[in-house]
């Protein structure tokens, strides 16, 4: 199954999913764009046949119908195959832009033809006219103004869809945006991070590839101490100190609990040991205090391990280094950096 980005076929897909969804008084939500958009892409045969099924037997498709279609038809692509999924949502936000606009132009141009049309009729009825031609042009202006009032019945659908196409939009922004990133630090995840080194090492197969892994020193204690909310504002910190000291390409990434991996590509043993203990040290030398209790809290110090790809190196087993590395600073009492040839 292949979704196309940015084709005019795409774009087609949804402008007729509107009027269906519009005709059969669908309610007009992220979920049920979706679900009409793949109908008319045929992604999903199976879909189609239920969702026809499901019109033919309701004369429109119930919200628990509706729910229940999405979750067996493409929702289980979650699983199955992110991917694909991925690509769906990307091709579905794409032409997102392309129907907005579409629905605004329609609009415009179906509201002026109405205006043209009753100022064409008002100057007919102005005109001097014979009884042969009055039911004539009687009728013509019944069916000239039931034709204007449903075309501003369809203007306020459309405006309506525009807006939930607006919504979706940005709840597809959302969502990837979510898939990649902390929600507590704003860092890229350990998703990420499987992303872009399988991308370097492609790109860039015998350049240096390092990488640091990084953990809060006693952190449980800390919770315990303090309170967890607390313990939440030191893990923020960090990853605003991360942002700011990571430069020249170099990746923060919060691993996991009180986890942070750096992934510093063109950066050897050496250079990603040196910038782990520049990282140590500002960290070490940060002073805080308790807002609420007004208390001075002990420096927040972190433990390093520092590990290089070797040829044919997966992910896996630079971790596997690093985090060996990392025990090691943590056995020899913490606060500083140990890098995979220490261990």
């Amino acid at each position: 199954m292949n979704f196309l980005e940015n084709s005019e076929q795409a774009a087609d897909y949804l402008r007729q999913a509107v009027p269906t969804m519009v005709k059969y008084n669908i309610v007009p939500n992220p979920l049920n764009y979706t679900l009409w958009y793949s109908y008319y892409s045929k992604a999903f045969p199976l879909l189609n046949k239920e969702l026809d099924e499901t019109i033919q037997r309701y004369g429109t498709c119930p919200p628990s119908s509706s729910q229940s279609l999405f979750l067996e038809h493409i929702e289980r692509l979650d699983g199955d195959n992110k991917e694909q999924l991925a690509s769906f949502q990307k091709s579905l936000s794409n032409v997102m832009g392309t129907l907005s606009e579409s629905i605004d132009l329609t609009s415009q141009q179906t509201t002026s033809y109405s205006e043209a049309l009753k100022s064409n009729l008002l100057e007919l009825d102005e005109q001097g006219i014979t009884e042969t031609v009055a039911p004539v042009l009687d009728k013509l202006n019944q069916n000239a103004n039931a034709i204007c009032n449903a075309n501003e019945e369809f203007q306020g659908k459309l405006q309506a869809a525009q807006a939930e196409i607006d919504f979706l939009k940005q709840e597809l922004e959302n969502s990837r945006k979510e898939a990649k990133t902390d929600p507590l630090t704003g860092l890229y995840n350990r998703r990420m991070l499987e992303s872009i080194y399988n991308q370097f090492v492609t790109e860039n197969v015998n350049d240096d590839l390092s990488l640091v892994i990084m953990d809060i020193d006693k952190f449980k204690l800390f919770n315990d101490t303090h309170g967890h909310l607390l313990g939440d504002q030191i893990l923020k910190f960090v990853g605003q100190l991360l942002q700011k000291e990571c430069k020249e390409a170099i990746t923060p990434i919060r691993f996991g609990g009180e986890e942070f991996a750096l992934l510093c590509p063109n950066y050897d043993l050496k250079q990603a040991q040196e910038f782990a203990e520049t990282v140590r040290v500002k960290l070490s030398s940060v002073l805080f205090h308790n807002k609420r209790t007004g208390e001075s809290i002990p420096p927040v110090t972190a433990s390093f391990g520092v590990a290089t790809k070797q040829k044919a190196d997966l992910l896996t087993q630079v971790i596997d280094r690093a985090d060996k590395a990392l025990y090691a600073a943590k056995n020899a009492g913490r606060n500083q950096v140990k890098a995979s040839f220490d261990v």
